[in-house]
């Protein structure tokens, strides 16, 4: 079989552990952008990928993706928010993995608790080679909805990103941990999952979501449309879903698990841990991305001109 995943997203070991279950070898293909994952579905086959609440709808509506079997998967043991999301409520096309916040991962250098620690701040900052994400940053630094992709709204995201190019150090979502961690930039955009397993590791670094809000991301399993078996990628699915499974990921990985049973077998420094399960207060100040249809081409020009900068 053949997954389609984040670093670590699921983690090897419980995609392994599943395969052995089903007598059958999992390959994984990673992604380091949601733009990657559609790019690599265009391309290959797979029997089971991983997109993120906008993808998962952009792919719905080009049925690149097929609808669950109905009662086939135990969404009873996710928490109620992950079963009616947004972007897939029911769960009819998906089943969400994982979840998080992203923010800023900071040194000891950068004082700050907003977005100017990646726009203001003196000094060199890493951004994540994300499209979507590094647009909804600085629309949300310029008071404007992530999601909110008019030509007026993309002129203040670009004012704000274009005057930071010379100390945006690279984009970057493969390593944004260990450029802050060595000193080579103060600040760094940030997935909550990685950021809160170095700042557990490294008492010098801290990870925050703004105060002017941040983007909340889910990121859920989906079965493409040409996978070879769907019954074997529904199969998976299920395995991995095991609370034992899902809370391996979390535990190796720090990725947020809407697993609920998965989340009572982890250890209370990590349960606890609120960079990687943000109180009700902190999700009240995010949102959720969803997909803009034709105004994603308009920003897929604008990020080609943005990253073109970057040497």
């Amino acid at each position: 079989m053949r997954a389609l995943t984040w670093p670590g997203m699921p983690a090897r070991e419980p995609l392994a552990e599943a395969g052995r279950r089903l007598s059958c070898e999992v390959d994984v293909v990673e992604i380091a952008s949601n733009e990657d994952l559609a790019n690599e579905m265009s391309g290959g086959r797979f029997d089971i990928v991983f997109p993120s609440d906008y993808m998962v709808e952009r792919l719905r509506g080009e049925r690149a993706i097929v609808p669950l079997e109905p009662g086939a998967l135990p969404l009873d043991l996710l928490e109620d928010w992950a079963i009616d999301c947004a972007h897939d409520p029911g769960c009819r096309w998906s089943v969400p993995f994982a979840y998080g916040t992203t923010g800023v991962l900071a040194g000891p250098e950068c004082p700050s608790t907003g977005w100017d620690a990646l726009f203001a701040i003196d000094g060199p900052v890493l951004m994540l080679d994300e499209v979507r994400e590094v647009f909804g940053a600085a629309l949300i630094a310029s008071g404007r909805d992530p999601n909110d992709l008019s030509p007026a709204a993309l002129r203040l995201a670009r004012r704000c990103l274009l005057g930071r190019m010379p100390l945006i150090a690279a984009f970057d979502s493969d390593d944004f941990v260990g450029p802050v961690a060595t000193g080579q930039v103060v600040a760094a955009h940030a997935w909550s999952g990685p950021a809160s397993g170095a700042v557990r590791a490294n008492r010098n670094l801290r990870y925050f979501v703004p105060e002017e809000g941040a983007i909340l991301w889910v990121t859920s399993a989906a079965i493409p449309a040409d996978a070879p078996d769907p019954e074997l990628s529904t199969s998976l699915l299920r395995e991995l879903m095991d609370p034992r499974l899902a809370a391996g990921t979390t535990e190796r990985n720090g990725y947020a698990t809407p697993n609920r049973e998965a989340r009572r077998l982890l250890p209370p420094a990590i349960d606890r841990d609120s960079s990687l399960f943000p109180d009700e207060e902190t999700l009240k100040r995010c949102v959720t991305l969803t997909a803009q249809g034709e105004a994603e081409a308009r920003l897929s020009e604008e990020w080609k001109t943005l990253t073109g900068a970057v040497t």
